[in-house]
């Protein structure tokens, strides 16, 4: 397995998720823009392994990592969709 960032897959699905209630562009370009401002303000997770991976996982399930992703995500959002792409 190749070192990855368990950090993207878990923002992407809070971003996903946290969408679905907003009216704003959803472009892949605004898209992108959210997950990097979110990822930014976020600590990585770097792992190499599939046990790894799910530690990582277990990790962010916690409360307050729960609390930060999603003011991460939602900051991002609300600064993105202040100053769309499109």
């Amino acid at each position: 397995m190749a070192v990855v960032n368990v950090m993207e897959s878990v923002v992407r699905g809070r971003l996903e998720f946290l969408l679905q209630e907003v009216d704003c562009c959803k472009c892949d370009k605004c898209m992108d823009d959210m997950m990097a401002l979110a990822l930014n303000a976020l600590k990585p997770k770097y792992v190499n392994s599939h046990k790894g991976e799910l530690f990582s996982r277990l990790d962010t399930t916690k409360y307050q990592n729960t609390i930060d992703i999603d003011v991460a995500v939602t900051k991002a959002i609300t600064t993105v969709s202040s100053r769309p792409h499109r």
